[in-house]
């Protein structure tokens, strides 16, 4: 059994790749971000709703990650407790960033860290449009300036996690693997190489 979290900022195709990554034989486990009550109100004022959609994003992802560690599979998430923990320095402060660090250390004693990590990096600009195709009501508000801090505390956090994890990293924004064939086959060899010399 081996993990895999698709980390990157909003937008940035970690849906679509976990979707992909069934063709290499990993399980698909998915992020239901409607499931979380505060997300809508997040989005409506942030920095008064922050607190409870951050706590309840960590601890959902926290529980789905656990129960698909049971069945024993390889498995891959579009989400990542690491990404949780970026959101959290852009959006959290003082004592509120404290507990949250708290509790994600202590789901980091039950789950440990992934396998891999699959950082997909994409511009801003890029990011901002898809978010904006895709018309969800509640994005209305996010901004470049939101996205470009969240993607920079990511790239902090991802330093920090590749002293023990293995980090992939991906030009989502250059490389279209959401429509383009060619593109979605060099994705997927560059996973499986570095799967495959994992195993040796």
């Amino acid at each position: 059994m081996r993990r895999l979290e698709v980390c990157g900022g909003i937008s940035s195709g970690k849906t679509t790749l976990a979707a992909l990554l069934s063709r290499l034989g990993v399980r698909p486990v998915y992020e239901d971000f409607s499931a979380n009550p505060f997300y809508k109100d997040f989005y409506h004022d942030p920095s008064a709703n922050a607190f409870e959609t951050e706590i309840t994003f960590l601890l959902q992802h926290f529980h789905k990650i656990k129960m698909a560690m049971r069945r024993q599979m390889t498995f891959g998430c579009d989400f990542s407790p690491t990404l949780d923990v970026a959101y959290a320095d852009v959006t959290l402060k003082g004592r509120q960033q404290r507990v949250f660090q708290a509790v994600y250390q202590e789901t980091r004693k039950t789950i440990g860290s992934p396998d891999f990590l699959i950082h997909l990096k994409c511009n801003p600009v890029e990011e901002l449009r898809r978010i904006r195709r895709r018309r969800r009501t509640a994005e209305r508000s996010i901004t470049t300036d939101y996205l470009t801090a969240l993607n920079a505390a990511l790239a902090r956090r991802l330093t920090r996690q590749s002293a023990h994890t293995e980090i992939i990293e991906i030009d989502s924004g250059r490389i279209d693997f959401a429509h383009d064939n060619d593109c979605q086959t060099k994705v997927l060899t560059l996973i499986q190489r570095r799967l495959r010399a994992d195993e040796k």
